[in-house]
């Protein structure tokens, strides 16, 4: 196995990791990223087919580069984000390494720096950034004995109402993902209902103007948390057909 080092590892090749590599090479800080399958992974292999962004194509983005094949005001499907993504790491020309599955991080004994397992050997760095995101394992609460037959899939896994058996669906959780999904399954002809937690409902649009560059000219994305333990209340919001406001009534 081998053993590298490098001045600043980057753990994660999706949005984060690429956005993380352009500011470094910006500065010409050397670094190294890695990603455990390919860029976008979570895009390619966990998501729905049907899946598109819940922010138009000009808000959705990096800063410096747009989507070639998506109108501004559209919302890019799965397959066009990956692609952004592939065209973006190419564009900023990120030292990426694709297939390295980090297993273990820990600091070196001396203090100078981090040294990390990965499945192509033993990379040490002097400061390392993990870029992997906040939820990486699915979670299905145990409500349900397993012998009572009833098929329990997490969004991860999901991929379109044919994937299911026949019968009504039970879609827990109102906020973007579960809206797009439960709304798929009810035009798919299934009878459907939908458990809402916590969630802030806004219009889709208000006065010709995405709710998205509402919360930009009000300041909502610099808004601080109040502690670390504020509640994370989601949004539910659709790109889907064109994007929408999502109605619970409907």
């Amino acid at each position: 196995m081998t053993r590298k080092k490098v001045d600043t590892l980057v753990i994660g090749g999706g949005q984060a990791g690429l956005a993380i590599s352009e500011h470094l090479g910006r500065r010409g800080l050397s670094h190294l990223v890695v990603e455990r399958k390919r860029i976008a992974e979570r895009w390619r292999s966990e998501r729905w087919d049907s899946l598109v962004a819940n922010g138009p194509a000009w808000h959705d983005r990096f800063p410096n580069m747009t989507f070639a094949t998506v109108d501004p005001d559209g919302f890019a499907p799965r397959a066009a984000i990956v692609e952004y993504f592939e065209a973006y790491a190419k564009q900023i020309s990120c030292p990426i390494e694709c297939g390295v599955e980090v297993a273990s991080l820990h600091k070196q004994p001396d203090g100078s720096g981090f040294v990390a397992e990965t499945s192509a050997g033993t990379i040490e760095a002097k400061q390392v950034v993990v870029a992997t995101g906040p939820f990486q394992k699915p979670v299905i609460p145990p409500l349900v004995p397993a012998q009572a037959g009833i098929t329990q899939i997490h969004s991860c896994t999901y991929r379109n109402p044919e994937q299911l058996p026949e019968g009504g669906v039970l879609v827990i959780g109102a906020g973007s993902s579960g809206a797009q999904i439960a709304e798929e399954l009810m035009r798919s002809g299934r009878k459907v209902w939908l458990s809402v937690g916590p969630h802030d409902r806004p219009p889709r649009k208000y006065r010709g103007k995405d709710f998205v560059w509402w919360l930009g000219v009000l300041g909502m994305w610099n808004a601080e948390v109040s502690s670390p333990s504020t509640e994370h209340v989601t949004i539910s919001v659709s790109g889907a057909r064109g994007g929408h406001t999502v109605d619970f009534r409907k």
